[in-house]
């Protein structure tokens, strides 16, 4: 105990990993795999977003929609696929996709 009192840098930085380590462990969406569906009359990104964002806050599955299918903006058109996270234990769409990236 008197080390830890010695060092008080050493308890900070222990201190922020597991602050760090609880944000993680909270703000984690779940499983996300992703799916392939087409894009009909009246869908929105965030009618979409109703349907299969699970847990995970709108804007970010907005924004992580738009990052996949390389979209501009939030203007999508009807008959086109796009690529979508699906969060949690949702029902996949039939056409299911799983999707492998290499993160670096």
């Amino acid at each position: 105990m008197n080390w830890l009192k010695k060092n008080p840098h050493i308890t900070t930085l222990l201190g922020v990993c597991l602050l760090f380590a609880a944000y993680l462990f909270i703000t984690d969406p779940g499983d996300v795999t992703y799916a392939e569906i087409e894009i009909e009359h009246g869908d929105s990104l965030w009618s979409l977003a109703e349907q299969y964002s699970g847990k995970m806050k709108t804007d970010d599955w907005i924004k992580l929609v738009k990052a996949e299918n390389e979209l501009s903006n939030v203007d999508i058109i009807a008959g086109k696929s796009l690529v979508i996270p699906v969060v949690g234990d949702q029902s996949m769409p039939i056409n299911s996709i799983e999707i492998a990236r290499n993160e670096q």
